[in-house]
């Protein structure tokens, strides 16, 4: 087709396809095409991931409740995704795409996931009390997925709860309980999760009942590594998930010389905790670590990120200085993003909590469509096309709510 075909494509097209690409790669690709394409899709400003901010000086051990979906750049500009389900006010935790909300932050009976690139909600039993709520897996693609559920135990401790689809209520996955849950990574049909205290809790969910196991204290490992003259304290460990690995990620105070710093950990029979091997090259990838749940991307997908690095949202109350730090692996030094000011004058006083990534958009090919004749313009248009077959698919046994008929050009078959 010539240039001015492709510069003369219906907005509204350009606009359902941009809504459905893969990759923030392939949203700033299509947005540089043309004028016309640039002003039919979306800003390329909207790349992932972003940050849920919640109210400062909000205890670890209870909901976050009030949010906002912010970008992690200077400004931390705020993201607008539609309103959330009727009932659901306040957020109490993120993976995979997927907010989990309750109908109160103090005392919750309802609770929904909630996906709002495509409007879908997940009802599960509410456990209260409730503090968090971890999804493994994006439960529009995965069907092993499970959700973990953090309660309160005693004054400063939580407990973890299990629940996985069909399941009538929430059993109990390790009772013994530890200090409040720090962050949490998934690998394999297993969690990691590190207390504030770091301890590490590792649990086997490949049975039907799960196996805990937990590690001894990573503390005094973890200070052995730093051979400074003058003792550097933890300014965080966590845990992540990254191309098939896990990798524990150690951040300093003060000035280290390596500022953060990514190993291999080994699981010893004695229930210790090695760390031998460090990693210095990360490839294409960054690590996102914080409270809450962790993960890794590329750079090759998400193009407003920088390979082999350590994105940190530190969430603590007393840090209004910086938003978001960065750890450039590669060289040691460590990139800041300024706390905004506008947001330290919001009487919300927003605090960067979690990092959110919305889930990638998982289109699956059911069937080709052939026309019975090359299509023009003016004689079928795509609103005509659509409901042609959507009459065709009311006729078969599908259980799906809704669907949105996609049509797409294959090329060089």
């Amino acid at each position: 087709m010539a240039a001015a075909g492709w510069s003369s494509l219906l907005a509204d097209l350009l606009k359902e396809i941009s809504g459905r690409l893969s990759s923030d790669a392939d949203l700033l690709h299509i947005h540089q095409v043309c004028l016309h394409w640039r002003a039919s899709t979306s800003l390329p400003a909207a790349c992932r991931p972003w940050v849920v901010a919640g109210r400062a000086r909000r205890s670890g051990l209870v909901p976050i409740g009030d949010y906002s979906l912010r970008l992690p750049r200077r400004g931390a500009r705020r993201i607008e995704v539609g309103a959330p389900p009727a009932g659901f006010p306040y957020y109490c935790g993120t993976s995979r795409g997927w907010l989990a909300l309750v109908d109160d932050d103090r005392s919750p009976t309802r609770l929904v996931l909630w996906e709002f690139l495509s409007n879908t909600e997940i009802s599960l039993p509410c456990p209260s009390p409730l503090t968090r709520i971890f999804v493994s897996d994006d439960p529009l693609i995965s069907s092993n997925w499970f959700a973990i559920a953090t309660q309160r135990k005693g004054r400063i401790g939580q407990k973890t709860l299990l629940w996985r689809p069909g399941d009538a209520d929430w059993t109990m996955m390790y009772e013994r309980g530890t200090f409040e849950v720090g962050s949490i990574a998934f690998l394999e049909g297993k969690a990691y999760y590190i207390d504030v205290e770091k301890n590490i809790i590792i649990c086997d969910l490949n049975t039907p009942s799960p196996k805990c196991t937990r590690m001894y204290n990573i503390c005094s490992v973890v200070n052995k590594l730093c051979k400074c003259d003058r003792f550097h304290p933890m300014r965080g460990v966590h845990l992540v998930a990254c191309n098939g690995e896990l990798l524990l990620v150690v951040l300093r105070l003060g000035n280290h010389p390596s500022p953060a710093e990514v190993y291999k950990p080994e699981w010893m029979p004695d229930l210790q905790v090695e760390l031998h091997e460090r990693v210095m090259d990360l490839g294409d990838y960054s690590l996102f670590v914080g409270r809450g749940d962790t993960f890794s991307l590329s750079a090759k997908e998400f193009p407003s990120i920088k390979r082999n690095c350590v994105y940190y949202a530190d969430n603590k109350p007393y840090n209004q200085k910086y938003w978001i730090s960065v750890f450039h692996l590669g060289s040691d030094v460590m990139e800041e993003i300024p706390y905004p000011e506008e947001l330290k004058q919001d009487t919300t006083n927003w605090t960067p909590h979690d990092w959110f990534c919305p889930r990638k958009p998982n289109w699956t090919p059911h069937a080709w469509f052939c026309p019975r004749k090359p299509l023009r313009s003016n004689e079928l248009g795509a609103e005509k096309v659509k409901s042609k077959l959507l009459a065709a698919n009311s006729e078969q046994h599908y259980p799906i709510k809704s669907r949105k008929i996609n049509l797409y050009l294959l090329a060089n078959l």
